[in-house]
């Protein structure tokens, strides 16, 4: 397995509020994505802080022991509380920072075995076989108004309201975390991301960057430059990780 990471500014931004993590050893990997709530306060605190519980959990992670199932949803689902609360804690500390928070997408790899932890609208996709399917649904209002007919797909990219969170880490003690499994073929590809990428570059064209490039870091790069070529409006981060399952 290969991974590559890159988080970058964008063209429009005076800080980045993204944040990531990614580690991986023997069988075992954990993947992280957290965009901070650029319409509040610090969300480049919270982006961070959350970040923070997922080392955290990997360092007192036993790397050389392989968790069952129900192992890992248990374990994901504690980082995420745990990032929560940080959160929380910081925000009650600190008049400034109220009202921060961040989205959170956590992918623990347990040899082809991937548990999800998801709040907000950050992504995984999953590419193999010369399909991409993305694996979390976005916590967002907009998303609501497209399950309810009242917004139309194609109408997505330039709605008013598509930056409005339904969750996100930071706001709520009573956090509602989705947490579920996928289990990997050989050879699928990962990619989590921030709406950066996602709002200027389209499934398909992560479905063919994925094919035509073997390479993750090269891969990573040119997402990036491409979602800077059509305006970078947001700071955009992505993770990519290849050859899953040898």
């Amino acid at each position: 397995m290969q991974i590559a990471s890159l988080t970058d500014l964008g063209l429009e931004r005076s800080r980045n509020e993204d944040s990531h993590f990614v580690k991986a050893e023997n069988d075992l990997a954990l993947l992280v994505v957290a965009d901070g709530m650029g319409g509040h306060q610090a969300g480049d605190v919270a982006s961070s802080l959350a970040v923070s519980a997922a080392e955290t959990f990997w360092n007192n992670l036993n790397h050389n022991a392989a968790l069952n199932p129900e192992e890992a949803r248990q374990a994901v689902y504690d980082m995420i509380i745990e990032a929560n609360k940080l959160v929380i804690l910081e925000a009650s500390n600190s008049p400034s920072k109220r009202g921060m928070g961040t989205t959170f997408t956590a992918g623990l790899l347990c040899g082809n075995h991937l548990t999800i932890g998801h709040v907000g609208d950050s992504r995984a996709y999953m590419i193999n076989k010369r399909n991409i399917k993305q694996l979390t649904k976005d916590h967002s209002l907009l998303e609501k108004l497209i399950d309810s007919g009242e917004v139309k797909p194609e109408e997505a990219k330039i709605h008013p309201q598509r930056h409005v969170l339904t969750r996100a880490i930071g706001i709520d003690e009573d956090l509602e975390i989705d947490i579920f499994e996928q289990q990997l073929e050989k050879e699928t590809a990962l990619l989590f991301c921030t709406d950066g990428l996602t709002n200027l570059v389209s499934d398909d064209e992560i479905l063919s960057g994925c094919l035509e490039q073997p390479d993750p870091q090269i891969l990573v790069e040119s997402f990036i430059d491409l979602a800077k070529k059509r305006g970078g409006h947001d700071n955009i981060t992505v993770i990519v990780a290849s050859g899953i399952g040898g």
